[in-house]
């Protein structure tokens, strides 16, 4: 290889280290997000029980994602110390859901068809 892909390699490997290194810092950074529903009442007095069980949910997903970023960015960085079965990810949290049609919108749908229909 001649100096310039070698040099050109080693500067895209140091910046592929840096970018990992500071994805790593922003995660460490991150404060930890509030999932305890008599906390968040307490700082949100306004909020319905339903709104706040769903940011308690919501700030779950954040703690949990930021967790699994900073594992992973940490085990790239340091792949000797990488667990054989790999990292754990809670699946189960980011899954689509699936919601059944509203009664009212298939409603509205289907005069909306005999509207277009006219």
């Amino acid at each position: 290889m001649n100096k310039k892909v070698k040099a050109l390699k080693k500067a895209m490997n140091k910046a592929l280290h840096d970018s990992h290194s500071r994805l790593l810092d922003n995660a460490l950074a991150q404060r930890v997000e509030v999932t305890c529903p008599d906390k968040l009442r307490e700082m949100y007095p306004d909020f319905t029980d339903l709104q706040i069980t769903r940011m308690a949910r919501l700030n779950h997903k954040i703690n949990v994602a930021n967790d699994f970023l900073i594992e992973e960015q940490y085990y790239w960085l340091n792949p000797k110390e990488r667990p054989a079965g790999g990292i754990e990810y809670q699946a189960e949290l980011f899954e689509e859901r699936v919601f059944d049609e509203d009664e009212e919108l298939s409603i509205i749908q289907s005069e909306q068809v005999d509207i277009d229909d006219k």
